[in-house]
Parts: structure tokens; sequence; C-alpha cells
């Protein structure tokens, strides 16, 4: 299972091919055109299940699976909290989804990323589970008393046994990360680690790695690297690597 983690910065019809390179079985796309928009400009591009969720026709939060992967969208779902996806997947390896495009700047508190851990707790909570996507967020912005501080939503995450893939792999801590998946205003060398993908602590018994793209290939079609995690459905070792 190979889930891909990539803030694709709109235009996703010009990047089909990238996506191609990068052969996800599941795409978590924040910034991404309605599944319809994006077919009408590339017809090549065919996927088994999408799941959007609407900011603008041409920016919101897409998932979309290929191969035997199947997405179903969890009947949890609220539209109070309209940049979280609530998702059932099957296929290889079977979990629940929460997808993320956290807008941590948004007025609205029922949109941060806080309030809606608590909401779907209970959906986290019922079987394996992955939250991934762009948080927006890392302990380098942290502050006193901050609501949407990151060291809590790790901490809520790390509650329903969930771990950062980025992190556990590499055991690089938080805000001290060697590779960025930001690079603000496009800059290479202000780079921060924004983007997650979070699974269950009982999943690393399995082969598993990341990758994450470099600014020199990348930063040319998003202002976000992608991050690509895969886990060796099979595997037992235990075996973990960065690629």
């Amino acid at each position: 299972m190979r889930i891909l983690v990539w803030n694709i910065n709109m235009g996703v019809h010009k990047k089909i091919a990238l996506l191609q390179q990068l052969a996800p079985d599941l795409a978590i796309l924040p910034e991404c055109a309605a599944p319809d928009v994006i077919v009408a400009k590339c017809p090549e591009f065919t996927f088994t299940d999408a799941q959007w969720q609407e900011r603008s026709r041409h920016k919101g939060l897409g998932v979309f699976s290929f191969g035997n992967v199947r997405l179903t969208r969890s009947p949890v779902f609220d539209p109070r909290f309209e940049v979280f996806l609530p998702l059932r997947v099957t296929g290889p390896i079977q979990f629940h989804l929460l997808a993320v495009w956290a807008l941590n700047f948004h007025p609205t508190a029922g949109l941060s990323m806080p309030d809606a851990l608590r909401f779907y707790r209970r959906f986290l909570s019922r079987r394996d589970a992955v939250v991934a996507g762009d948080f927006n967020n890392s302990v380098f912005w942290d502050r006193p008393r901050k609501r949407t501080n990151f060291v809590g939503i790790a901490a809520s995450l790390a509650k329903l046994g969930l771990a950062s893939v980025y992190h556990t792999v590499t055991r690089e801590s938080f805000a001290r990360e060697r590779q960025s998946t930001l690079w603000f205003l496009k800059r290479p060398h202000q780079g921060d680690h924004i983007d997650y993908c979070f699974m269950p602590q009982t999943w690393f018994s399995r082969s598993v790695s990341v990758w994450v793209g470099q600014h020199e290939e990348w930063l040319a079609h998003s202002d976000h690297a992608p991050l690509l995690v895969t886990i060796n459905s099979s595997d037992s070792h235990g075996e973990r690597s960065i690629v």
C-alpha cells in the first residue's frame, strides 16, 4: 500500500504524469479541483474511486484510490468540518482514513483540527485508522495558549495509538526535520515540515518506508513536497527505511 500526501497547489490536470510516476494506491491531495474538472481537462486520468470536498470547484480536498483500493465516505461526515474527510478504505489494508487540509488561519473555530479530532474520535477508534494530509502546522509554530498548537494535536493522535510515519522511520523530532514539505512562498531556503501521515503504531511491525520530494525536482510544480509512505501489508520483519 502506497499512500501519497501532496498539497498539489491546484492545476492537477497538468500534474497527472507526476502522480502516475509516484504510483500511489491512495492519494490525498489538498488544493485539488473537483474530479470531473480534472477529467474534463485530462481524460487519461483514471482512478478507482474519488472523494472530494469543495471549497471552490478548483480548490478543495481530494482523495483518489487506484487499483483494488476502494473509498467510501463515512456516514459520520459532518459538513461543518468541511476540510476533513472521514473515509472507509478497503483493499490490501482496510482502515478508516481522516483526510486533512487544515485551515488553521480560518476564523471559524469549528474548522480547527483539535475540534475535528474530538468530533471524529469514535470514527478513528473503531478500527485501524490513518490521519493524513496538509496539517498546516508544526511544533515550530506553537505558542502559549494557542488552541491549534501542534504538540496538542500530536498528543491527541498518540492517545489514539497513531504515530507520524516520517518521524518514526527517520527518528527525527518534530520541528527538527531534515526534509521540508513546504517551501514558504516557493523559497527553497524557507522550508517547514507541515504535511503528515499518522498511522497505527502496530503497523510499524511491517516493512514501512517514507520518501519526501526535494525542491530541485518538485518546487516547479507546487510549494509543497509530495510525501509518499509505503507499507508492506504482509511483511512482519519490522524493517524501517527511508528512500
